[in-house]
Formats: C-alpha cells, structure tokens, sequence
C-alpha cells in the first residue's frame, strides 16, 4: 500500500514537472519570437537613423562653409536631431516592453520549476530518513 501511494506522488510529481517544463517552453518560444520581431524592427530603424543622422552631418559641413541664410537649415538640423532623440527614447521604450515582460516571465517560470525540483527532492530525502 505504501509503495502504491508513493508511486502515484512520483508520477504526480513528474506530470507536475512535465507540465512545467511545457509551460517554460512555451513561454521561451514566446520569448524567442519577441527577440525576431525586435531584430526585425532593430533592423528596420537602424537604415532611417543612420540616414538622418548622415543628412545632419551633412548639413552641418554646409553651415560652417556658408554662414549666409543658414539659420533655417540650422532649425532643421535641430528638429532632426530632436526627432532623431524621441525615435531614439521610443525605440527604447519599445525594446524594454517587447523583451522585458516576457524575460521577467521566462526567468519566473524556471525559478518556478527549480523550486517545484527542490521540494520534490526534499520531500523525498524527508521520507528516506524516516
């Protein structure tokens, strides 16, 4: 009777511990799937910004040679770079909500499993000792 009821909290544990582990993959894949999307748009902003940053330069070189009716082409270079900072603190933002939920998720979930490990080993030592 014993040896029953031990192997039914065995098996108990291990479909405990399947499940978790599902659950964990499910979610690394999740987070795996936001890292591509990231990349992918990483990839899409990289072009723009490099680009504005490229005509910022080279308007700038245009000031410092004509220093006659440049002030408007100065504002410009200005907006850009202003335009350029908020993409910037955007694209930040962006990245931290897409990659930092489900990473706090993944890591939850593995310290989740860890525990689940570590009780089921204590509840077992627990019993060997008795």
């Amino acid at each position: 009777m014993l040896v029953e009821i031990s192997i039914i909290v065995i098996a108990a544990f291990i479909v405990i511990l399947v499940i978790g582990l599902l659950v964990l993959a499910y979610q690394l894949r999740k987070t795996a799937r936001e890292a591509e999307k990231f990349i992918e748009t990483a990839r899409q902003h990289i072009a723009p910004l490099s680009h504005d940053m490229a005509i910022i330069v080279n308007d700038s070189k245009r000031i410092v040679s004509s220093a006659k009716g440049q002030v408007e082409k100065i504002e410009k270079g200005v907006d850009a770079i202003r335009d350029t900072a908020i993409n910037l603190k955007n694209f930040e933002m962006d990245l931290q909500e897409r990659i930092e939920k489900p990473f706090i998720e993944s890591i939850s979930y593995i310290m989740a499993s860890i525990k689940v490990i570590y009780s089921a080993i204590s509840l077992f030592k627990g019993k060997k000792e008795k």
